[in-house]
């Protein structure tokens, strides 16, 4: 796993719901989203699915006391459009783990895609591609058509062997996120046919912005009871708001039309965060929203940056999708004729976050990396009897010590 902490701050800012009986203290009028921008049922029923699963992969990766940020929407996308050549129990794992089994994966993520573009008070980007090797795969046409229509998907043709490739899909991650993902795929991947990709773009200032005079030093506690100095916002305003003996939770607005919100949730001093990130799903993190009302607060949250990234295989498989990353596999709608042998070696995601007075940018993207063949088998090597040492300079080919190791010690 990859961590990169941009700022010294908790990931008690990123994300944190837990379960209880709110109370909201003297409430105003109800925040209400703009009645001029509608979702489809289907649309609604897509992103419910992605809030379930992605819950469940986030407390996968979390780990106290370490930041965690990813996006459950970029992940499931980019999942979801590569199951649209998966056939048998591989498709049936991929969607029973992304919790889209009873839905129509590809008209569905149409009307996500539909209901998430054209915003006009925050900008809000999602872009999908799909890169393919013809020495090494012939795409199946119906394939093509389903992802071009239901993903909006842009097809590249490549040759994997060439190592410019790799940087050419990762500019393409790059543009699509205004630079904030500059190299998604860090490691060869020559040995692909096939790679899918997901980029997601957000930018948005406050409804209400902090003022940078009032921005002062301060001291953030860390989970192991050390602190760090941070520079600590500060705004008096009218927000959703909710609170009871566990956490302070806020919702924190966007542009004009408040659609977007920052939601923060803060334990109350002596409570875990730890405790209450295992008791998230996405049911809880609906109702809770659902229990906060406007009313007139103070927020203090500091400025901070994070960047996530990591393979999330392990992870996926732990959560039930294990076939797909097999000989077993059955991905044979991918590919014209009879195919076969294709299965997914990488789930490659990055995201990262920059909060400051003005506003919030966010950007995340996912690779799905496929190869044919045999996937090569685990290995362990015990050395426990003599062995042979060689160190070598790669650029030049030169042996600059070697030996036999019969006596290990000091």
């Amino acid at each position: 796993m990859k961590v990169k902490t941009l700022g010294k701050i908790s990931a008690a800012l990123a994300t944190a719901i837990l379960a209880g009986s709110f109370y909201a203290g003297n409430v105003s009028a109800r925040d209400e989203e703009d009645p001029g921008r509608t979702a489809t049922q289907a649309a609604r029923d897509v992103s419910g699915a992605n809030n379930a699963f992605g819950f469940e992969l986030f407390k996968r990766l979390h780990k106290d006391g370490e930041n965690t940020f990813i996006s459950p929407t970029s992940i499931s996308t980019a999942l979801q459009m590569t199951s649209r050549g998966a056939k048998g129990d591989t498709l049936a794992e991929m969607n029973t783990t992304m919790h889209v089994e009873k839905l129509e994966v590809g008209q569905a993520n149409r009307d996500l895609k539909d209901a998430l573009s054209g915003r006009e008070d925050v900008k809000l980007a999602v872009a999908n591609s799909v890169w393919a090797d013809p020495s090494r795969i012939t795409l199946n046409k119906e394939f093509c058509g389903k992802v071009k229509a239901e993903f909006d998907a842009e097809f590249e043709s490549v040759s994997f062997a060439d190592p410019k490739t790799r940087e050419v899909i990762n500019g393409w991650v790059s543009d699509k996120t205004e630079k904030m993902i500059p190299e998604l795929l860090k490691n060869d991947i020559s040995g692909a046919v096939t790679v899918l990709v997901n980029a997601i773009y957000f930018k948005g200032n406050w409804t209400h912005k902090f003022d940078k005079a009032k921005t002062s030093d301060a001291e953030f506690k860390l989970a192991d009871g050390s602190t760090t100095p941070i520079k600590l916002m500060s705004n008096k305003e009218e927000y959703n708001y909710a609170e009871n003996d566990d956490l302070q939770l806020i919702g924190m607005p966007y542009g004009a039309d408040k659609n977007v919100k920052m939601w923060v949730l803060l334990p109350k001093e002596g409570k875990s965060l730890d405790e209450q990130v295992k008791g998230l799903d996405a049911a809880k993190f609906a109702q809770l929203r659902e229990r906060a009302w406007e009313r007139e607060g103070t927020i203090k949250l500091p400025r901070f940056k994070m960047r996530f990234g990591k393979d999330l295989v392990e992870d996926l498989e732990a959560l039930g999708m294990k076939k797909p990353f097999t000989s077993a596999a059955d991905f044979s709608g991918f590919e014209e004729g009879e195919g076969g042998e294709l299965f997914i070696t990488k789930v490659i995601h990055e995201a990262v976050i920059d909060v400051n007075e003005e506003g919030t940018e966010a950007a995340a993207a996912t690779a799905v990396v496929m190869e044919k063949g045999m996937p090569p088998k685990p290995f362990t090597m015990v050395c426990d009897r003599p062995f042979l040492v060689v160190i070598a300079d790669d650029v030049t080919g030169s042996i600059l010590f070697m030996g036999t190791v019969y006596k290990p010690g000091e």
